[in-house]
């Protein structure tokens, strides 16, 4: 009946991984070309020509200067001083454009787009397997549903090259740091070095991985002298750690220490954003900032089941802090290597929060550059799942606690379909209409895919003016058109009395109600609004 039991969970297992993959592949299309894929583009290839310059491999390095002075556009910020960020994704992906010998811009952008999705793929799947690690087979398929359905996470799969590709290493840095805690081998140490340098490398934020790691090894020194004695393998962690940081990073070749310090550099803008309908300055961000972006835009059914988990293991910590003996060599502060990791995923959860928040982070963009922080949610909302199948199971109401859940997973899945293909963009049910719209939305301007198809629908002449009441920089998002289609287009800026229709949306790197630099011309009038569940996307002034 068991082996019966497990058979059928693993079909399942298989059947969902497998769609997952089907839908990704037939639908990675319909994402629109944000603002930064341009610049991920630009910076593969810089740093492939960069490598190329140690090699003899003359022809290809030429084509790969010939690409590169193709990628123009004056919104776009000097390589040269934008050269810190991760070679992990963008140089590979600029190997594979070569390979394939892609000339269309549509393609080159749509490639990056779908290898982009394979990473977050790969990264389900080991979160499955991490969370097999510590629960049975079934709360793990469900735990990983809930990752799977977080709609603003599943959006940004397709298109974001930073953040997503942060949250699969890190995924994936766990899994063999939990390999590593339940059964000490060489071999998962010395895998965890080289994706912990790959996690440093994406995001600088990545260095609370090992440390944390090694932090662990010397609180279980306090209560375990014994375990001294795997020192060394510790040390050479660490060793191995900053080696491979240095050979897969190669901003830091020409200046290892320099470089490496000029990264904490706050690269953020100083800017004013949307935030509860007032424009503030990203300096001083409220407390609330985070924590609400996480509330509002996160389904309701995993903040329910996040709490529960987080409650429980705080009370399980409390309770293992206040008792405490120092006479008693024994004691640890977990028991169990399985409680372990549970309180170091939670640790690692807290202190980063208290000090992204306490130290006044500069951020814009919802909650985009610590989507990270997911990874953490849904493994601690996986744990309040399991809590509340034991008691459940206990007494007999396990079918009901069960349908619940795949009822409320329906729900979302529903959801996301209707957001589709703007799962990024998406709010929870417990937000109202009015209140969505006080925050800035489509930052990465995806939607402009829909408000260009629909000027090019209504309009036959060979000029199209358009002019931009936002800081977006529209004209990079043009280049999922032809050539034909892009030619209509020219963009006007701010200068409005040359515009035919003016787009707008909620982002702003000024105090709108201060500056009237994006204040729309009496002598243009609302054409229409792109909404979504009452969430206004952008909006389109048509000149009177």
């Amino acid at each position: 009946m068991k082996e019966n039991t497990h058979f059928k969970i693993n079909l399942i297992i298989y059947s969902l991984f497998f769609l997952l993959f089907i839908n990704g592949t037939l639908t990675f299309e319909d994402y629109g070309i944000g603002i930064d894929d341009k610049f991920h583009r630009l910076n593969g290839f810089y740093w492939l020509d960069y490598l190329l310059s140690f090699t003899n491999l003359i022809e290809i390095q030429e084509l790969v200067k010939l690409k590169l002075s193709q990628i123009t556009d004056q919104t776009l910020p000097s390589i040269n001083e934008f050269n810190k960020y991760s070679i992990i994704f963008d140089v590979p992906a600029a190997i594979l454009e070569l390979i394939l010998g892609l000339d269309n811009e549509k393609d080159f952008y749509e490639l990056r787009h779908y290898l982009n999705f394979i990473f977050y793929f790969v990264g389900c799947v080991y979160f499955y397997k991490l969370l097999s690690l510590r629960f049975n087979k079934l709360i793990s398929l469900i735990g990983c549903a809930f990752f799977v359905l977080s709609p603003r996470i599943y959006g940004e799969s397709f298109y974001n090259m930073k953040d997503i590709i942060f949250l699969t290493f890190l995924t994936m840095s766990y899994f063999y740091c939990f390999k590593y805690f339940l059964f000490s081998k060489k071999m998962d140490l010395i895998i965890l070095a080289i994706l912990s340098a790959i996690c440093i490398q994406v995001r600088i934020i990545g260095l609370a991985l090992p440390l944390s790691f090694i932090f662990f090894y010397f609180l279980s020194i306090l209560s375990k002298p014994n375990h001294l004695k795997n020192f060394f393998n510790y040390f050479i962690f660490l060793i191995l750690t900053i080696l491979f940081l240095y050979c897969f990073w190669p901003y830091l070749w020409s200046s290892p220490l320099k470089n490496f310090f000029s990264i904490f550099y706050n690269w953020v803008p100083s800017i004013h954003i949307l935030f509860k309908g007032n424009y503030i300055l990203n300096d001083y961000l409220p407390f609330s900032y985070l924590p609400l972006w996480i509330l509002i835009s996160t389904p309701t059914i995993h903040i329910i089941f996040f709490i529960f988990g987080f409650f429980h293991i705080s009370k399980r910590f409390f309770i293992r802090l206040i008792n405490v003996e120092k006479n008693k060599l024994s004691y640890d502060f977990w028991r169990g290597v399985k409680e372990k990791n549970d309180l170091f995923l939670f640790l690692n959860f807290v202190v980063l929060m208290i000090l992204i928040i306490f130290l006044n982070v500069r951020l814009f963009n919802s909650w985009k550059h610590l989507y990270f922080v997911n990874f953490y949610i849904i493994y601690i909302t996986t744990f309040g799942l399991n809590s509340l199948f034991i008691f459940f199971k206990k007494n007999k109401f396990i079918k009901i606690y069960l349908s619940i859940i795949f009822l409320c997973l329906s729900f979302t899945t529903f959801k996301m379909y209707k957001y589709h293909p703007y799962q990024g963009l998406y709010f929870n049910s417990l937000v109202s209409d009015n209140f969505k719209n006080k925050f800035e939305i489509d930052f990465t301007a995806l939607s402009a895919r829909h408000f260009f198809n629909k000027i090019f629908d209504k309009n036959t002449k060979d000029k199209v003016y358009i002019g931009t009441a936002s800081w977006t920089p529209l004209n990079r998002t043009l280049d999922v058109f032809a050539k034909k289609e892009k030619n209509k287009i020219v963009f006007v800026g701010q200068d409005y009395q040359k515009a035919e229709y003016i787009f707008t949306n909620n982002i702003s790197e000024v105090d709108k109600t201060l500056n009237d630099k994006y204040d729309i011309p009496k002598n243009f009038s609302k054409y229409y609004d792109y909404k979504i569940e009452g969430l206004i996307l952008y909006s389109v002034y048509k000149k009177n």
